[in-house]
């Protein structure tokens, strides 16, 4: 009997408390990194400081002969390799950096500033003419006519796609790699930067259909709460299956604190692998586009160390927190246990009273 409940017991264990605890630290872990303030204020400063290096690490691609890239792309980045100022430059000369830093992470601050309840809610405008006035910008304008400057001149059919694209017939095709002819580069430079633009609007909503209350309202808070809460779910199994195995209250103790701790160690272990993951993750991703898209996408993932570090940083390290905190009270737990077995051991070796006569 007791080995039927003990098989039991470590069944409601292995297939309902431990993966739902498992299931539930990263859910809790991740829930709070979206919502905390920091993560809003502190995230996008410091993915934008690592994109310069993130694009001209992709133009210095072009120069590695051993990489996969088609002959577009290598084409293209190697008119990019060739122009001045570099991409990571180009962001800086043009405004672009000055947008991300203050106009987009601003506002990812004051969003941050509404969850938390530090300010009533409002709708948060993100300016997005800044971003369009980049392409119009005359360092732009420079650079692209240097990148048409050291492409290979045209075979026919790539001048007759030139011809196609400046006529508005293959708006989103890609561009071919050659130079077009002298008369046609202005023109080509002014309707790519036209194609960019005209889909940019002057202003997005942040807080467009969000219900947020219209007083100052700690709504991060009442969401960790809620998904605090979401612990009694793991709780119930791992009780009901120590009910069932255990035969005193040591034992109920020790397969808590024992499932507890697997679950919170399961975490805290795969946790540890996420550096390595994300990167692969990227490279792997979208295998349902264009082969075109695949190389790009591989020349970026070579170079997306730094970036990935950052965001695992943030989003990982309160998952790592939750888990360590759920590791420790499986450990109490687990200790606590060997407390009663103590007192029983007393009780049971204690000297009897003298049997009256």
């Amino acid at each position: 009997m007791n080995q039927t409940r003990t098989i039991l017991g470590l069944i409601i264990m292995i297939f309902f408390a431990i993966p739902v605890l498992f299931g539930i630290i990263w859910a809790v872990g991740l829930t709070q990194a979206v919502v905390s303030q920091k993560t809003l204020s502190e995230l996008p400063g410091e993915i934008i400081a690592e994109i310069p290096d993130l694009l001209d690490g992709m133009v210095l691609a072009a120069r590695d002969e051993n990489s996969d890239l088609d002959y577009d792309s290598r084409t293209w980045l190697t008119a990019m390799d060739g122009a001045s100022p570099t991409p990571g430059e180009l962001m800086k000369e043009t405004g672009l950096n000055d947008w991300l830093e203050k106009e987009l992470s601003g506002s990812l601050r004051t969003l941050g500033d509404i969850l938390n309840g530090k300010t009533a809610a409002r709708d948060i405008w993100l300016d997005m003419r800044p971003l369009k006035a980049v392409f119009n910008h005359p360092t732009m304008e420079r650079w692209l006519s240097q990148v048409m400057e050291k492409l290979p001149p045209c075979s026919a059919s790539q001048a007759g796609d030139w011809e196609r694209f400046l006529l508005k017939e293959n708006r989103y095709d890609p561009l071919p790699p050659c130079r077009p002819m002298a008369g046609q580069q202005t023109t080509a430079i002014a309707l790519i930067r036209s194609h960019i633009t005209r889909d940019i609007p002057d202003q997005i909503n942040l807080s467009e259909n969000t219900r947020f209350p219209h007083h100052r309202y700690n709504i991060a808070k009442t969401v960790m709460s809620f998904t605090y809460l979401l612990f009694l779910i793991p709780v119930v199994f791992i009780v009901l299956g120590a009910l069932v195995a255990a035969r005193s209250k040591s034992h109920f103790l020790r397969w808590s604190g024992a499932a507890t701790m697997i679950g919170g160690g399961l975490v805290l272990a795969m946790s540890s692998l996420v550096k390595g993951v994300i990167p692969w993750a990227m490279r792997i991703g979208p295998v349902n586009y264009s082969s075109s898209w695949t190389h790009w996408q591989d020349v970026f993932s070579d170079h997306t160390g730094g970036l990935a570090l950052v965001v695992s940083r943030h989003f990982i390290s309160p998952v790592i927190a939750v888990a360590g905190i759920v590791c420790v009270v499986g450990l109490l737990l687990f200790a606590f246990s060997f407390t009663f077995t103590r007192e029983t051991a007393a009780k049971t070796h204690a000297p009897q009273p003298p049997q009256a006569s």
